[in-house]
């Protein structure tokens, strides 16, 4: 059986999309690549020129990590919006505060807030819980 989680993606207090994973949900599976992927992102608002690491506002984020992680039938699926209780063991929020990209994780079955910062500091918190 997989650990299961939902992802929101989040811009402005608003969820723009969710995500649910099947399996491999957990802080050092999903957590992880979450994590490599978004870390060294910037969020812009117009762009030019030269577009690595870059994201114009969530909604590109989103749709790029879609991209990056969907491979072939099965285990990524896209919910509606705030979608919930699909048996999720964690479930993770991607949003921006003061300029940066954060990551909140939280354990549903306890309602445990176990994780909620920058990319760089979870891939620091998996790499010292390992």
């Amino acid at each position: 059986m997989g650990t299961r989680s939902l992802t929101h993606f989040v811009e402005d207090g608003e969820t723009l999309a969710t995500m649910y994973r099947q399996y491999d949900g957990y802080l050092s599976g999903h957590g992880s690549e979450l994590a490599e992927f978004l870390k060294d992102f910037n969020i812009v608002n117009g762009y030019s020129g030269d577009t690595s690491n870059l994201a114009n506002g969530m909604g590109c984020l989103t749709a790029q990590f879609i991209a990056h992680i969907k491979k072939g039938c099965g285990n990524i699926y896209l919910y509606p919006p705030n979608t919930e209780d699909c048996w999720e063991e964690y479930t993770y929020t991607i949003y921006q505060e003061d300029k940066q990209l954060k990551i909140k994780a939280v354990s549903t079955y306890g309602k445990e807030v176990v994780f909620d910062g920058t990319p760089n500091e979870l891939l620091t918190k998996i790499d010292d819980n390992a």
